[in-house]
């Protein structure tokens, strides 16, 4: 499933945001603090949105520690529980609307006895009222596919398990909704995520013999390169042309082993969808070619949608160089630029893949 259309409102700094003709590659770029990071991660959030836990995930890719349920409000446009974010995709076969909202604990209101002198009990039924908003008792995530509606939540306790980004947070308890199962397949990386796992990563890939495709996309960046193999302690090793012995991938540099971690991610992702941020980050601009050699191949091999947010002009003069190489039946790039005008108000600014070409080459500013 790909998504054609995603409208986004009350998201972090987001008040609404539609971004309509949506294809298989579609970069993300514009200004700093422009929201291009609160999109990928709104996207994220639909593409699973049975699992509350990736609100809690998405803070921690960011370094944000979660310590109470209060913390939840950095979701919530302007950090006010009231603007409760909602999140609608489209593809071509389905709807999916995700909308998030605080739950409060309800507290039962009991009559109070005097002494002395008893009346008989009245039938009134006991009233049960919200408490006030500065008490939270977690997350709902509300969900619809189609036209049925389901409900997940989550709750946070106190605890200290270590997250990836070494963060000391509270422990998520999540509520699935029992009567539904995802069958989208999502996930996110971003320059905090991107290697965790990979050696255990790329072992699944060796299992399932599947290397070839890497092997040939990473030569774009040393020709002499012949296979990678694992060895203990998490090492990945490289065999090299004229090289006896197979030599650590670290060595040759964190730009190759950056662009493996990006195609193991979206063999990993295959039918699916895989967000990147910052994807030249870490990247020398002669490695940005080969990359979208790369990433194109794999991703039209795999059936992988991707949307990949960039602030670096080379980053998409790479990516239109090599498109306009490719031998394509159909337009399957393109670039919105994510604008927000002084009363904070966001448009997504579409360029196709005609006027993406034509803008490059007359260095119009396109970020």
């Amino acid at each position: 499933m790909f998504f054609k259309q995603i409208y986004i409102k009350n998201f972090r700094g987001i008040e609404s945001l539609k971004i309509d003709n949506i294809k298989q590659i579609n970069l993300l770029t514009g200004k700093n603090n422009c929201g291009k990071t609160s999109v990928l991660e709104s996207i994220f959030l639909l593409a699973g949105m049975s699992n509350p836990q990736l609100a809690v995930n998405i803070h921690n890719f960011r370094g944000l520690a979660l310590i109470d349920h209060k913390d939840f409000s950095y979701l919530f446009n302007g950090f006010d529980f009231s603007k409760n974010p909602s999140i609608t995709g489209k593809s071509e076969s389905q709807k999916r609307t995700l909308d998030i909202k605080p739950i409060y604990p309800t507290s039962i209101s009991i009559p109070k006895q005097v002494s002395g002198k008893h009346k008989p009990a009245k039938n009134t039924p006991i009233s049960s009222t919200n408490t006030t908003e500065d008490v939270l008792d977690g997350l709902a995530f509300d969900f619809n596919v189609g036209k049925k509606s389901f409900r997940a939540e989550a709750k946070l306790t106190q605890g200290n398990p270590t997250n990836l980004s070494g963060i000391n947070t509270g422990q998520v308890n999540v509520k699935l909704a029992p009567d539904y199962r995802e069958d989208f397949r999502a996930s996110f990386t971003n320059p905090v995520t991107i290697m965790s796992g990979l050696h255990q990563r790329i072992e699944a890939v060796l299992v399932r013999k599947e290397s070839e495709g890497i092997i040939d996309a990473l030569r774009e960046i040393e020709p002499k390169l012949l296979d990678i193999s694992l060895g203990t302690g998490g090492t990945i090793y490289a065999d090299i042309t004229d090289i006896e012995k197979l030599i650590p991938i670290n060595i040759m540099g964190d730009g190759i082993i950056k662009i493996l971690a990006i195609l193991v991610a979206i063999l990993e992702g295959k039918n699916g969808l895989l967000l990147i941020d910052e994807i030249e980050n870490g990247l020398h601009y002669s490695a940005l070619i080969p990359l979208w050699k790369a990433i194109f191949r794999m991703a039209l091999e795999s059936n992988v949608q991707l949307f990949v947010a960039t602030h670096s002009y080379e980053c998409i003069a790479a990516m239109t160089e090599v498109y306009r190489t490719w031998d394509a039946e159909e337009d399957f790039i393109t670039l919105f630029r994510i604008d927000r005008d002084i009363e904070g108000r966001h448009r997504a600014l579409q360029y196709e893949a005609d006027t993406l070409l034509a803008g490059i080459e007359k260095e119009f500013e396109v970020r």
